[in-house]
């Protein structure tokens, strides 16, 4: 039995092993001006992840943060500090919605669709109340789920 319980937990090492190693990391930039996205945006603004994928958020332009404002079920929220790399590991399928909190009114905003959309309709509801309150870019979260597969 306690051969078995050894050989149990080492392929179960080799298992985690290799899950890790497959996960990618995948980097969004914080910038003021994107030739891509426009002004005051998360570049790219749509990211197709996996479980367990990696987002880097990497500052370009100062005065910017992450903060999650729908996460699925189960997923852990996030708030990063402005000014610094952050990064989030996605652990739990579905839509995040995030954005960054000095310039959410100006549409600074993104999502990330990991593995299936299984929350796409909360998610739609959430778009919807977060554009009719900015300023600039409203359109910006309703073209990113456009994406979503």
């Amino acid at each position: 039995m306690h051969t078995t319980t050894k050989q149990i937990i080492a392929s179960l090492s080799l298992v985690l092993f290799f899950t890790s190693i497959n996960a990618a990391e995948i980097q969004v930039k914080l910038v003021d001006k994107s030739a891509t996205e426009g002004t005051l945006a998360f570049e790219p603004g749509f990211v197709m992840a996996e479980v367990n994928d990696i987002i880097v958020f990497t500052n370009v332009s100062n005065g910017h943060n992450s903060h999650s404002l729908l996460v699925p079920a189960g997923a852990q929220s996030w708030q990063s500090p402005f000014d610094k790399e952050f990064r989030v590991k996605l652990e739990t399928e579905g839509i995040y919605l995030y954005a960054c909190d000095a310039h959410k009114r100006m549409g600074m905003v993104g999502v990330v669709q990991v593995g299936k959309a299984v929350n796409l309709d909360e998610a739609r509801k959430k778009v919807s109340e977060e554009s009719s309150s900015m300023l600039m870019n409203k359109d910006r979260f309703d073209r990113a789920l456009e994406q979503v597969q």
